[in-house]
This record gives C-alpha cells, sequence and structure tokens, in this order.
C-alpha cells in the first residue's frame, strides 16, 4: 500500500529512505527515476508516448513491432507490456518478486526475464500473452543472471552472469533444447555484457573493459574467440542491430545515439557517426535498454527523463516527518 508521494527513486529503484527507533522518517522527495517514453526518427525529431511517468529501466520491442515490454522499477517490480496500437499498458509478471530485463523470442511468443523468485536472480520465461504470472524457470546458478539475446532460430538464448563475490561479468550461452547446462562463451573470462546478436546470428556485439574503459565490440557468432574488432572509439554502451543487419546502433558518453555501417562479405565495419543526441535519456550501469530500435529501422523508442519537467513543482528536497509511526498506523490499520 502506497504510504509517500513523490519519492526521489534511484535508476535501481531504490529509494534513500530511514526511520529512527522513535518513529522520525527522513526521506528524499523529488521526481528523480520518473521517466516516460518518446519516440525518435532519425533526425532526432521527438514524439512523446505521454505514458504516465513511472520509474521506467529497461524495453525491448517484439518482433513484430506492436508491443514494448517495459521493466517498472516501482514497490512492485514487475514487467508491463506496452500495447502500441491500443494505447493500454497491462502489467506481465505477478509473482510478487523483482522481475525485470525482459527479451523477447524471435517468434515473439515468449518473453524471458530475470526473476528473484527463489531467492536467487535466475532466468525465467512466460508466454507473451499469458498474464497469469505462469513462468518457468530456465536457470539454476547462485549467482545474478540476466537475459541479453536469442539466437535467431530461438534455440539459444544468450545472457549475463555476475559472480556474487568478485562482481565481475561474463557472457554464457544456454540451450533451450535438451541438457540446459549453461556455457560460457569465452574460454578466457571477458569482462562483458549488454550482448546483441546480429539478425542472422552470425554476429555478437557487446560491451567490454578489455581496453580499460567500456567500448562496443563485435566477435563472430558462435566463434567468439576467433578474433573481435571494436566499434566505439571513445566509450560506447549497449549496442543494438537494425533490422537489416547492415547497421550497428550503440549510446556514446555524451548520450549520443551513434550508428556504424556493417558488410559481412568482405567484412567491413564502418567509422561510428551520431545519428542525433538524446536532450534527455535515463542512464545507468548494469544491462538495463534504454532504448531499442523499432522493425522498420528508421525510429527509436527511449525512456527520456520527466525531471526537469517536474522539477519546480517538486523539486529534490530532504524531508523529516516527525512521528510517522503513528502516520502509518492511520494509513495502513492493523488487521484484526
Amino acid at each position: 500500500m502506497p504510504v509517500l508521494d513523490h519519492v526521489a527513486t534511484k535508476s535501481s529503484g531504490a529509494a534513500d529512505v530511514s526511520v529512527s527507533r522513535d518513529g522520525a522518517m527522513a526521506y528524499i522527495s523529488g521526481v528523480q527515476g520518473l521517466l516516460d517514453l518518446a519516440s525518435y526518427d532519425r533526425q532526432g525529431n521527438e514524439k512523446p508516448l505521454n505514458l504516465q511517468p513511472r520509474p521506467f529501466l529497461s524495453l525491448r520491442f517484439s518482433p513484430d513491432g506492436q508491443r514494448i515490454a517495459l521493466d517498472l522499477r516501482d514497490q512492485e517490480n514487475d514487467i508491463y507490456i506496452w500495447d502500441v496500437s491500443r494505447r493500454t499498458l497491462r502489467k506481465f509478471t505477478t509473482g510478487g518478486y523483482i522481475e525485470q530485463d525482459p527479451v523477447w523470442t524471435p517468434n515473439g511468443q515468449r518473453i524471458a526475464f530475470s526473476s528473484t523468485g527463489t531467492g536467487r536472480t535466475n532466468i525465467y520465461w512466460q508466454a507473451a500473452d499469458d498474464f497469469t504470472g505462469t513462468s518457468e524457470r530456465l536457470t539454476t546458478d547462485a549467482n545474478t543472471q540476466t537475459p541479453l539475446a536469442f539466437t535467431p532460430d530461438g534455440k539459444s538464448l544468450i545472457f549475463r552472469e555476475v559472480d556474487g563475490t568478485s562482481g565481475y561479468a561474463v557472457l554464457n550461452k544456454l540451450e533451450l533444447e535438451g541438457d540446459r547446462t549453461p556455457k560460457p562463451l569465452f574460454r578466457t573470462p571477458v569482462n562483458s555484457w549488454n550482448a546483441a546478436l546480429s539478425p542472422d546470428g552470425h554476429w555478437l556485439a557487446y560491451q567490454s573493459t578489455e581496453s580499460g574503459q567500456e567500448e562496443v565490440v563485435v566477435s563472430p557468432f558462435p566463434e567468439v574467440e576467433s578474433g573481435h574488432r571494436q566499434v566505439s572509439s571513445d566509450g560506447g554502451n549497449r549496442p543494438v542491430w537494425s533490422p537489416s543487419g547492415h547497421e550497428l546502433f550503440y549510446l556514446d558518453t555524451r548520450r549520443r545515439l551513434m550508428t556504424a555501417s556493417f558488410q559481412q562479405r568482405p567484412f567491413d565495419l564502418g567509422k561510428p557517426s551520431a545519428v542525433f543526441q538524446f536532450g534527455s535519456l535515463r542512464t545507468g550501469n548494469g544491462p538495463a535498454r534504454f532504448f531499442d530500435v523499432h522493425p522498420d529501422g528508421q525510429h527509436f523508442f527511449a525512456m527520456r527523463s520527466v525531471a526537469q519537467q517536474d522539477e519546480a513543482a517538486h523539486p529534490n528536497q530532504l524531508r523529516i516527518v516527525l512521528g510517522w509511526d503513528e502516520e502509518l498506523k492511520r494509513l495502513v490499520p492493523a488487521k484484526r
């Protein structure tokens, strides 16, 4: 039950709140963390979708472009589906756990996501038209796991695994038919994440810190260790392939949407150039996808911060509430 309004949240969905033993509360208020969605053309022209601002974290287009899976970091931490034509937002997961990072199967029939349903952050999937919360668990490891990309045939899933002790991130592959024992993509561990497979399944783009900072690189798939080429030159993250496979998009450190042309035979990777500058865009670490490419390859959807629009009405402030424990009793009466 909501007990506070206008609580500022971080990119993880967490809030700065503390309650003392005598019942006083201190918290940061404001609109930090609230976002809405907007579409952009290649000239950077922005068109808001006019969703109610919420703490969104990640978005993924369905293969047909008719639905968007959204990761919502509110008090319920669920995944929602936005129907583009009907303009409706519907809760997809209902398990009461932290469920995030949705990824569609290539045929659009299922959505994979991470969930804390067993106390561990493992990977599950669920029929995209099943809003009952009936999901199937795919992994069982104690490390944190996040789905990233399916192979075009839908038979394998690339996912990120983070060691709970070292914080080291690696890319693994999970076969969805037969033996479901995950296999590492790299024999020599490479700190890597945010992987994206080309539409033909022959090339893997991902973030790597091998150069000393986050850069976008491309490797052949599945022979990822046979060589790689660095795409970005001054920092890059969250690579996304165009539907045609002839372009690779990513974000640079200045919130610019970058593109590099790509040709497979003969291999040719073009020099990256800016498509446009995002005026306002959610940022943060981790595997969250802050933008995605529409299947038409000409439009981009992104999460934009609404803090600048509403900060005059709800500025970030440190607030202290005395006797908040009594207020809580009034708001949430004890059940008998």
